[in-house]
């Protein structure tokens, strides 16, 4: 039941009672358990006090004289009604339960409101101001970890970034400062193998260490709308694509927010369809997420993919970039109904094999691919 300070309306202890409350202490307007119970003194009828004096307002308002609201006996508001006060303290001593999920408190209706000051899952405004209201034993919890208004280490503090960032502003912040974040890595990387160079195991805690920092890494680009897949071994798998073997491969899903659209890529490293043999072939595939029922459809949001030019330089770098527009509502950007889409839309022509072997674009045999969405 909601509570009855919730309710704009007068009306009696809309509470969760024990035990039945008998007919006779319900009030006859609102049928509810009496509140502030009065008694008319012509004919002996309990209300709720305010529920009687909104039914007079209306009555005075129609330039109508005062009756009772169940048999029409005239009655004075000055004369003719009275507080009942052994009905109020009945129906205070009558016991009730915490109406909110989570708490198992029970005692009589007077006590309600200093259980109120006690009850862990009493609702309480956040006190940062961001307008949530939180059960009152999970404030810590949100002020720490959820709250959009409470500043919060970088994720990779543990990096030695120091900046402390608003919890909305931690995409734009990974984004914005990710040369200073690969850097951190790259030095707690070195730091790391130079320790460990000297045995085998401590070789592999090395390795697990990078693995994790860059699922880390993903993670966080996961849900920022910009997705950087790396792809290693590209010879290989551009030579088995040629040969029938693995046409095409797949990026890891990643969602285009934090509670955005999920997508993945699909690459055809030996092109598909007309550009078969000739280009890389590039795709976005929309997938089933896990707030599809709250995101507006079809999928109208702009891709862009780009390869990018991994010079050190970045004014040296020629990336290569290409954007999918708003489309109607089509098979590929509809709501997914299975586990992804059946097809997906990009670019057959992405880039061709020419200017992708004659430039700088394979480092290491592998390459990058960017995905940004808006």
């Amino acid at each position: 039941m909601a509570e009855a300070q919730a309710n704009p309306l007068p009306s009696g202890y809309d509470d969760k009672f024990a035990d039945a409350v008998e007919d006779d202490l319900l009030c006859p307007i609102c049928q509810l358990p009496l509140k502030e119970a009065v008694q008319t003194g012509v004919c002996g009828h309990r209300f709720c006090r305010q529920c009687l004096e909104q039914h007079f307002t209306r009555r005075e308002s129609d330039g109508q004289q005062l009756k009772c609201p169940l048999d029409n006996n005239f009655l004075d508001r000055d004369k003719d009604i009275f507080p009942d006060k052994a009905t109020r303290r009945k129906i205070l001593s009558f016991i009730i339960h915490c109406p909110r999920d989570g708490c198992q408190w029970t005692g009589e209706l007077r006590a309600k409101e200093g259980h109120e000051n006690d009850c862990q899952r009493f609702p309480m405004n956040c006190p940062n101001g961001c307008g949530e209201s939180i059960p009152r034993d999970e404030i810590c919890l949100h002020t720490k970890d959820k709250c959009p208004l409470a500043p919060i280490p970088c994720p990779y503090a543990d990096m030695g970034c120091t900046k402390k960032v608003l919890q909305d502003d931690i995409a734009s912040h990974i984004e914005s400062e990710m040369r200073l974040h690969l850097d951190l890595v790259c030095v707690k990387l070195r730091d790391t193998e130079e320790e460990l160079r000297n045995t085998e195991e401590e070789l592999r805690d090395t390795k697990q260490l990078v693995k994790k920092l860059e699922e880390s890494i993903d993670d966080f680009k996961n849900k920022t709308g910009v997705f950087l897949w790396k792809i290693r071994g590209f010879h290989e798998i551009l030579q088995r694509a040629k040969t029938g073997d693995n046409v095409n491969i797949k990026s890891a899903s990643f969602y285009t927010g934090e509670f955005g659209y999920k997508v993945r890529m699909n690459l055809y490293p030996n092109g598909n369809s007309e550009a078969k043999n000739t280009h890389l072939s590039i795709f976005i595939v929309i997938m089933k997420g896990d707030y599809d029922s709250i995101l507006p459809w079809p999928f109208v949001k702009r891709v862009t993919f780009t390869l990018i030019d991994p010079k050190e330089d970045p004014k040296d770098r020629d990336n290569i970039s290409s954007s999918t527009v708003n489309q109607n509502e089509e098979e590929w950007n509809s709501k997914p109904k299975t586990e992804e889409n059946r097809v997906g839309w990009g670019f057959p022509q992405f880039v061709s094999h020419d200017r992708l072997m004659e430039g700088d674009y394979i480092l290491d045999d592998t390459i990058f691919i960017e995905a940004r969405i808006l």
